[in-house]
């Protein structure tokens, strides 16, 4: 039975959570009276055997989910999943509490790992039980806006879509069509505008509540601690959100300028903005099982852990690319320890960016599957501002094979992707800028709309000629951002960190592609710091670590062009 199938025969109730609620506690209770180390390691041991299936039951509810949002089967179990997770959380953060509390911190610590404990001293923090309530109810209001711009149908050419499915419009060659579809989102994301600002209100003030039970001064505050940033501060962030301002969007406008040329525009619009040349983007050669062979044969050649590692996903039913009407929008890749597997679902509609997003999940699927045997949740999953280094710099490894993708077309792939990842950065340190100012200041949803284009402004960054742009409702819209708002940073930084890979396999990819593999390989046990200063890797809190890397993408897109 390949594992797809095992898992759609796992079954989760609320027997399955509440056994292994109790196996927790019981471990625990253990945990704070123990004898000695030997004992202390077996129960830990213990702990994290129970925690792993837990994680298991946690992932497969909620791939489920994200595959088909209106199956019955996992809006039950997301339920159940709903109710305990908070309640486990609150018991790992009792894990961490016994971790930091310990009496044998030398040998633990070479037993779990400096960063484990470093994670369990913040993560203790988080601990308490007045805030299970808030918790359950930001998972519902989460996946009521999720249902809610995924499931929303309407009827477009003809035939009835939703908001994904929109986006193989975007990059025609009809300028009028493009128009049309972009027009056609912003009616239906309008005439859901005041549901989401209701879920968005809501969502506030549940995180802002929960983070001052805690004792935090807000959930922007709290989630520092929550995302696990570690070896460096806010003030640091600021820094490297000044250089992207200083350097990345000067580059960026550039680009821009550039396309409008090329495209002999007077003015680029909102339905040009992903539209670059004027004989259309670059057009993907043959079909999806092309492309995964293609694939298949670079890895074969560079990487044959990672090689073994694809068509083994591919085989289990681990890769999931079909284009279904309720599946989610956004790709996402996860790790089953039950099952010592990563997963990853996307949508595939034959777009250049679907070719981008398979080797951006599978850079995780990667690390994760070569992290596999480190001890520990907390070895083999990076912090967040770290996991994606492995998925963008597996982007920029595949460089020097796009012809294999894209023909004669992979110029205009490349210049696209940098203008893309050049464009994310900047998109992802405004994300920052604004849910902090949200939810320090618990803004409404006017003064919400105000401040999006006020820190867009901060950016230098004009809004296009349209009203629900010129509204400043444009942030509505932006799924993850509005599920996860904090993993937005991290994005920028790890694009900047990646891109040291786009100049090493230029160099020599065979060196490239084995400093990737021992980066994976050490999956979650270095805090960020400590992985760049390990391999080399360029700093984004130094000041003017962005000039000479925007230099290099300067002159390679002139030459490109």
């Amino acid at each position: 039975m390949k594992i797809k199938e095992k898992l759609e025969k796992v079954i989760i109730n609320e027997d399955t959570m509440n056994n292994i609620e109790i196996s927790l506690k019981r471990t625990l209770e253990g945990l704070k009276s123990c004898p000695n180390f030997d004992k202390e390691k077996e129960l830990i041991i213990e702990f994290n055997k129970v925690r792993d299936h837990y994680l298991t039951l946690y992932w497969v509810s909620y791939i489920g989910y994200l595959k088909d949002t209106k199956d019955e089967k996992y809006l039950e179990t997301e339920k159940i999943m709903g109710k305990y997770e908070p309640i486990i959380n609150n018991l790992i953060y009792d894990y961490y509490k016994a971790l930091s509390s310990s009496k044998n911190k030398e040998k633990l610590e070479k037993f779990v790992g400096k960063k484990t404990l470093d994670i369990a001293a913040n993560q203790a923090k988080l601990k308490s039980d007045k805030t299970v309530s808030l918790q359950t109810r930001e998972k519902e209001l989460c996946s009521k806006y999720q249902r809610l711009i995924i499931g929303t149908k309407f009827n477009f050419l003809d035939k009835e879509i939703n908001l994904s499915s929109l986006s193989i419009y975007y990059n025609g060659d009809d300028r009028d069509l493009r128009k049309k579809a972009y027009d056609k989102r912003f009616e239906i994301l309008e005439s859901l505008e005041k549901e989401i600002d209701v879920i968005i209100d809501e969502l506030i003030n549940v995180r802002n509540s929960m983070a001052k039970t805690l004792g935090f001064n807000s959930y922007s505050e709290m989630s520092f601690v929550k995302m696990n940033r570690l070896g460096y501060s806010k003030e640091d962030l600021a820094i490297f959100k000044d250089e992207i301002k200083k350097y990345v969007v000067p580059l960026f406008k550039l680009l821009k300028e550039q396309q409008k040329e090329r495209l002999g525009l007077e003015k680029l619009e909102y339905y040009d903005s992903n539209y670059l040349f004027k004989d259309g983007n670059a057009k993907i050669k043959g079909n999806l099982n092309d492309v995964l062979n293609n694939f298949k044969s670079v890895l074969k050649e560079h990487a044959t852990v990672s090689y073994d590692l694809f068509c083994m996903m591919l085989d289990e039913g681990l890769i999931d690319l079909d284009n279904r009407e309720n599946k989610s929008n956004g790709g996402i890749t996860t790790y089953l320890p039950d099952y010592k597997v990563p997963l990853f679902i996307k949508k595939y509609m034959g777009l250049e960016s679907n070719i981008t997003s398979i080797f951006h999940e599978f850079g995780h699927s990667n690390q994760l599957y070569l992290s596999k045997d480190l001890l520990f949740h907390e070895n083999r999953w990076p912090t967040f501002d770290i996991c994606e280094i492995h998925s963008t710099s597996m982007e920029y490894l595949m460089y020097p094979f796009m012809d294999l993708f894209f023909g004669s077309d992979e110029v205009k792939y490349k210049i696209k992707h940098l203008t893309n990842n050049i464009s994310l950065m900047i998109n992802m340190a405004i994300a920052d800028d604004f849910w902090s100012f949200v939810y320090d200041n618990n803004l409404d949803s006017k003064e919400r709309k105000r401040k999006w284009l006020d820190i867009r402004r901060q950016y230098n960054l004009d809004s296009y000629d349209n009203e629900y742009f010129k509204r400043g409702a444009e942030y509505q819209a932006d799924t993850n951002r509005i599920v996860d708002p904090f993993y937005t940073i991290d994005y920028s930084l790890d694009n900047l960190i990646a891109l040291s890979f786009y100049k090493k396999e230029k160099e020599d990819i065979k060196e490239a592609f084995d400093l990737y593999i021992n980066l994976c390989k050490d999956g979650g046990s270095l805090l960020l710091k400590e992985i760049i200063d390990k391999y080399n890797l360029d700093n984004p809190f130094e000041k003017d670590s962005l000039k000479n890397m925007c230099e290099i993408i300067k002159e390679d897109i002139k030459k490109l062009n």
